[in-house]
């Protein structure tokens, strides 16, 4: 997808617009969040809706069977179950668009986001700032149901990234399949006040959840989870997908 860019006269010279320019730069910074390594032991500074918790190593069973233990980096990680509140209210109570998410959830055999959870939290920051996460995503379901999980940046300039899927966009990880430990990473197009939000969610049905660990850095899985950046072996093979499909994809939200 390309990416739309706006951009504005200045009335100064090209001299104030290098000085602006270096200014803003030099301003920015890598943004780190309150309790963003869970290591209180508690979602304290963090606001949620649905399953969400403060979690140490958690295992998670799928509909087959399969066991994947996810494991913090330090004690505690943030860890979000797709299930207990409608995507429509988690929309609502985030201030975005209703069908926002349902508008990613590209699922080749259709479909519809049901429920799900979110953990989140609100900051101000500068243009040029960034928030870097650690994240996990594992699907108990299998395909042809699709449950999402997203990274949500709201404010100006704000993006919506597929984080992982079972077969469609981010990372696919396959039926019952687990994306590694990956990273997030977001930065801020302006000067304010944003909320960053992590979202997963249940597709087509309300049955076989999706799970989403976050943490401040990657923590470690058994069996061993697949290398950063590489999705569950064997899955690609089994959708037909190249590597077109591990792009993320981002819609910019207000």
């Amino acid at each position: 997808m390309m990416k739309k860019v706006t951009i504005r006269k200045l009335a100064a010279g090209a001299a104030l617009v290098a000085g602006t320019f270096a200014a803003s730069q030099a301003s920015a910074v890598a943004i780190t969040l309150p309790n963003s390594d869970f290591e209180t032991g508690t979602l304290s500074s963090w606001s949620t809706i649905g399953s969400v918790s403060a979690s140490a190593s958690t295992s998670v069973t799928t509909f087959d069977n399969t066991v994947w233990s996810i494991i913090a980096a330090q004690t505690t990680m943030g860890a979000l179950q797709s299930n207990g509140s409608s995507v429509t209210d988690i929309e609502s109570a985030l201030g975005i668009a209703a069908g926002t998410l349902n508008a990613l959830n590209t699922n080749p055999n259709g479909g519809s986001l049901t429920n799900g959870s979110a953990l989140y939290q609100a900051f101000a920051g500068l243009t040029g700032d960034t928030l870097s996460f650690a994240w996990n995503y594992v699907a108990t379901d299998y395909i042809p149901f699709n449950d999402p999980s997203f990274a949500v940046l709201i404010g100006p300039g704000g993006s919506v990234d597929v984080l992982a899927s079972i077969h469609g966009l981010g990372v696919p990880v396959g039926t019952s399949g687990n994306s590694g430990w990956q990273n997030y990473t977001g930065t801020l197009g302006a000067d304010g006040n944003y909320t960053l939000a992590f979202i997963t969610t249940n597709d087509k049905d309300q049955v076989l959840d999706s799970w989403l660990f976050v943490d401040n850095v990657a923590g470690t899985c058994q069996p061993n989870c697949p290398p950063v950046g590489v999705p569950e072996p064997g899955s690609l093979a089994l959708l037909g997908l190249g590597l077109v499909g591990m792009r993320l994809r981002r819609r910019k939200v207000a």
